[in-house]
């Protein structure tokens, strides 16, 4: 190799050396700034330190856990709240029931009468003057309104005590309802709703199994519920089983604890939900049909149902029709009286424990299976009731407003007006055929269901009566 390729190579080396090394200083310096600059910072800002990682994690969970004793405290209140709304009852505009409820008292010892027709003797089961109508109400205000103004304009409302079961205390539902004027009301609150538990049975449990969970899985991981699936191999959902609870428990509620109700022997109940419409004669039809009634077993049902759709029929307004009671068909404005309560009472176990989250399909078993003979209704050609729902828990309508619906009912209800309030009901069909329950639908197989629904009423048989939990 050349002398001169070594120098060069050499040189270039040493070229490139110079600015890595003063690069190398300069850094070196600007290092020695910033400590200098952060001491500096640090003297000045003495006491204040930035927080690591672990302190950010450990004040959020902190926050957490303020805020969760914050919601607590709240739904403790509120519990405490209905707790006390429950216990200290007020019945508004109590004057316009006083004077019936008092006959009534006096008369209860002779709750049906005999008539002669020349042929043979007919026992009637007249329905009192004085009634009740229980509403269970949820969340769907806008519906509410609209069956508020439906009961205005019905005749001989102000005969009712028009009670509003809610399981969801909302002040401008409550305000609503308050403003009523025109018949007594009351309103009654179910104690053991998902907005007062939350996050505990009766409400969704964190350690409770999800729905769909198989139920190998569930065991394995050791969820709350994981060996109580439905029929159907699926887990609770509290949002459904809800409904089934409010709709027992109201009903033990009216015939046995209420002070003003739980005396009549002759107590008949008219059952409504938040998105039913009455048309202006459905008492009186009520009060028409109830002549009808021959037997403990028959029941008035305000609506029907073919093929899933509600009968309307303005041709048929004077007439009515008999068949067994059946969930599908005769659910919507059914009245019960006590006999008929009392009846489901002593099916009780069979209704807490049969595994359908639907009320009225578990009506329908123990009324085919527990009941002596099965429920017969007697309901309306034309339904007088009308369901107006298209949103809600087994309705997912993409239009939640009712008010068009009820613009075309009303309009041809002015058209019939002159065949409403008939004083006579002719007799359109009887259907002997009886439709069996083949399965259940399930969401009911936890027995956490079973004791808490069986916790509304505790009938001692011996001497019949009824013990209450704590409420």
């Amino acid at each position: 190799m050349r002398p001169t390729q070594l120098w060069n190579r050499s040189k270039l080396r040493y070229l490139l050396s110079v600015p890595v090394f003063i690069i190398v200083l300069l850094n070196i310096e600007l290092i020695s700034q910033i400590k200098d600059f952060n001491t500096l910072n640090s003297e000045k800002n003495a006491g204040l330190k930035s927080p690591n990682v672990s302190q950010i994690i450990q004040n959020k969970n902190l926050t957490d856990i303020e805020s969760n004793f914050n919601s607590s405290q709240k739904t403790q209140s509120l519990l405490n709240k209905i707790k006390k709304l429950n216990a200290e009852l007020s019945i508004k505009n109590k004057h316009l029931i006083e004077g019936i409820l008092q006959d009534e008292l006096q008369t209860q010892n002779i709750p049906k009468k005999t008539i002669n027709d020349g042929s043979k003797a007919n026992n009637i089961y007249k329905m009192p003057k004085f009634f009740v109508i229980l509403i269970q109400v949820h969340s769907r205000l806008n519906y509410l309104k609209e069956l508020i103004n439906s009961l205005k304009e019905t005749k001989y409302i102000e005969q009712a005590l028009l009670v509003f079961s809610h399981d969801i205390y909302n002040e401008e539902m409550n305000t609503l309802i308050n403003s009523i004027d025109f018949c007594a009301t009351l309103q009654i609150f179910y104690p053991h709703s998902l907005q007062l538990f939350p996050d505990t049975f009766p409400g969704k449990d964190s350690k409770d199994c999800s729905r769909s969970m198989n139920k190998a899985k569930a065991l394995e991981i050791g969820c709350n519920n994981a060996a109580f699936p439905d029929t159907y191999g699926n887990y609770r959902e509290s949002q459904v089983v809800q409904i089934k609870h409010h709709w027992f428990w109201k009903l033990a509620f009216i015939f046995d604890r209420l002070n003003e109700t739980k005396h009549l022997d002759n107590l008949h109940v008219l059952i409504l939900e938040e998105d039913h419409y009455l048309l202006p004669d459905s008492i009186h039809v009520l009060q028409k049909l109830s002549e009808k009634i021959l037997s403990d077993i028959d029941v008035v049902s305000l609506a029907v149902f073919e093929r899933s759709k509600q009968n309307l029929d303005m041709k048929n307004l004077k007439k009515y029709s008999k068949a067994y009671w059946h969930s599908s068909k005769h659910n919507t404005g059914l009245m019960l009286s006590r006999t008929q309560w009392k009846m489901i009472k002593d099916c009780s176990n069979a209704f807490c424990t049969y595994d359908d989250y639907n009320w009225d399909w578990t009506l329908q078993y123990i009324s085919q299976t527990c009941f002596k003979l099965p429920l017969v209704a007697i309901y309306p050609v034309s339904s007088r009731v009308i369901h107006m729902g298209e949103c809600g828990t087994h309705h997912k309508g993409s239009n939640c407003d009712p008010k068009k619906k009820i613009e075309s009912l009303r309009e041809t209800l002015e058209e019939k007006k002159n065949d409403l309030f008939s004083e006579k009901f002719s007799l359109n069909s009887v259907n002997t055929g009886i439709l069996a329950i083949k399965k259940s639908n399930g969401g009911w197989g936890d027995p956490r269901d079973h004791n808490l629904c069986k916790s509304f009423i505790e009938t001692d048989l011996n001497s019949n009566n009824t013990i209450f939990i704590d409420m």
